[in-house]
């Protein structure tokens, strides 16, 4: 079905129109001129009627007010990860660049694939063909320096990088393409060592690193966290999920929650930030119920009860 175009008074009016209460339509015009229609729809949706079924009128009490907050409450809870988040990236990449440099070498072998453990498919990407592709994108000056001209095509060979530190290539890394270091560097004894440095075990260490990458992406691109499932969660030591749920709240398994936990529990264990639940994420969830209920209790359209959706006063 082919969309018409739609001022943003007629956005308005559409959604007045499907039952919605606007109650400042001039503060309303102005969010919809800054906040597009469409990103905020993915709110919208629970609390349409039916939506899969084309019955997009809203349920008697939704607010565009409420939704809106909704929405910037979310914002100040993106912004408050992305800050640890950035720490944490910083970390995790000086001490993979510091062990990798100890255990396997400090200079080039990184682009051959040495300390990284074959993927058992061939379906899947290498490890030093990631790297290859990262760095041979990259036009920054110092990357240029390290980087000599053997190329197949427009494609640097691995010898390009004989003459690179580690510790200069994973200043250029995508976050994910470390996270892929990280996770098949267990063999070379330099996972052990980057959990030992952080207080942690290897086998928690991949997988939070990896619901990182996805945290951080979500966050940096601005998508939505609330009643968004996890697929691949990150695991947490023994008891450590129960006393994270007894100290601040309950949450679901596949839940962004678990993320933040996980992050909280990175960065108390490696020292980086004590408490960081509990005085930047806890204060942020409690100021907006709604929020956290999606945060920590993820569910479909559909399967939010009509209360949660239109009491302020969870």
């Amino acid at each position: 079905m082919q969309k018409d175009w739609l001022s943003f008074d007629d956005q308005l009016e559409l959604l007045a129109g499907r039952g919605m209460c606007i109650e400042d339509e001039c503060t309303a015009v102005q969010v919809l001129s800054c906040v597009s229609y469409y990103r905020l729809s993915g709110y919208f949706r629970y609390w349409q009627k039916d939506p899969e079924y084309g019955d997009n009128n809203f349920i008697p009490g939704t607010s565009f007010s409420r939704i809106y907050q909704l929405y910037v409450a979310e914002r100040a809870l993106a912004t408050a990860c992305q800050d640890l988040l950035a720490t944490c990236e910083i970390v995790l990449r000086t001490r993979f660049a510091y062990h990798y440099g100890t255990r396997v070498g400090p200079v080039g072998t990184f682009a051959r694939g040495v300390g990284f453990t074959t993927p058992p498919s061939e379906k899947i990407a290498r490890v030093d063909d990631r790297i290859l592709s990262d760095l041979g994108r990259s036009t920054d000056a110092f990357i240029a320096h390290y980087r000599d001209e053997n190329k197949e095509g427009a494609m640097y060979l691995p010898a390009s990088y004989d003459r690179m530190p580690i510790w200069v290539a994973v200043e250029v890394l995508s976050f994910g393409c470390l996270s892929r270091m990280i996770t098949a560097s267990g063999e070379s004894g330099v996972l052990d060592d980057m959990a030992e440095s952080l207080n942690t075990s290897r086998a928690v260490l991949p997988s939070q690193v990896r619901s990182f990458v996805y945290l951080r992406n979500r966050c940096s691109h601005y998508g939505r966290l609330w009643n968004t499932a996890v697929t691949d969660e990150p695991a947490m030591q023994k008891n450590t999920r129960r006393r994270i749920q007894r100290t601040y709240r309950p949450f679901d398994k596949h839940s962004s929650y678990q993320i933040l936990a996980a992050l909280h529990d990175l960065a108390t264990r490696a020292g980086l930030r004590e408490d960081w639940l509990g005085t930047v994420i806890e204060p942020l969830l409690q100021a907006n119920p709604l929020l956290a209920y999606g945060i920590a209790t993820p569910r479909k359209y559909g399967e939010m009860s009509r209360e949660v959706l239109i009491d302020a006063h969870l």
